[in-house]
């Protein structure tokens, strides 16, 4: 009889344990699921691979620039940052624009010009601004992180992991402006000199989409990166869940399995 009641409670166990865990299916090569709060990881797939981080990269840029400089700051446009490849916002050299409508550049319609306007306008360089994003990337806990460019463009030898993004994600969520940056759906930004307008529009496709938890981020690509994420989700009572996947194939169905099936494991 002993026996028999042992028997039934394993099952009962393995049962319980079968069902709550959740399967989690993504194209991504890696991806995270992260407690805003407690940094407890709640889903992993290769969490400390290093692999290319493409445009999720503005998240550090962003931080840094809010760090060492003022919204409201004048940015005039180097020759250097008319030099960089899509995507981009065509900002002329010589043009001026404060640092906030340059973030919202960077961030909304992931312009590559805009983060090296940026770059040059804290640190003189590029390069020196980098330095900058590395070392706060090691205060912030990043191991295994290393930026060669403010935009994510491809660079030898720069390279992040899905748990050092989170990392990064988890303090940039800190901020309330860059919160609401992500948040917004349009803008439109203008030159302070002559006024011309630049109209932006978010790459995050699931501000759009109708679901009962709101997704905010960073989204990235190159041919070598594949499709990358990194940002949270908002469920209900303001629960908050950071998501990050790198080198995926289906962005956003990839998000949407991370975002149901998290709301489950949180």
């Amino acid at each position: 009889m002993f026996r028999r009641i042992l028997v039934f409670l394993s099952v009962i166990f393995l049962s319980t344990t079968l069902f709550a865990k959740e399967v989690i299916y993504v194209t991504a090569h890696s991806a995270v699921l992260m407690n805003s709060g407690n940094k407890k990881v709640l889903y992993s797939k290769n969490p400390h691979v290093k692999l290319a981080p493409a445009s999720t990269t503005k998240i550090m840029t962003a931080l840094v620039v809010m760090n060492k400089s003022s919204l409201d700051k004048k940015v005039t446009v180097p020759k250097s940052a008319t030099w960089m490849p899509p995507s981009r916002v065509d900002i002329k050299k010589g043009e001026v624009y404060t640092t906030e409508d340059l973030l919202k550049a960077a961030l909304l319609n992931s312009g590559n010009d805009a983060t090296v306007a940026l770059a040059v306008s804290v640190a003189g360089s590029e390069k020196e601004f980098t330095n900058m994003m590395n070392e706060m990337a090691g205060k912030l806990g990043c191991r295994n992180t290393n930026f060669k460019t403010s935009n994510g463009l491809p660079a030898k030898n720069q390279y992040t992991t899905v748990y050092d993004l989170a990392l990064i994600m988890r303090e940039a969520m800190k901020n309330k402006k860059l919160a609401e940056i992500l948040e917004t759906k349009q803008a439109e930004i203008s030159e302070l000199n002559t006024g011309r307008k630049i109209k932006l529009r978010n790459h995050n496709k699931s501000l759009w989409k109708e679901a009962s938890y709101t997704i905010l981020g960073k989204t990235g690509y190159t041919i070598k990166a594949g499709q990358c994420f990194a940002g949270y989700i908002i469920y209900d009572n303001n629960r908050k869940l950071i998501v990050v996947m790198l080198k995926g194939k289906k962005l956003w169905p990839d998000l949407k399995e991370l975002a149901e099936k998290g709301r489950r494991l949180f």
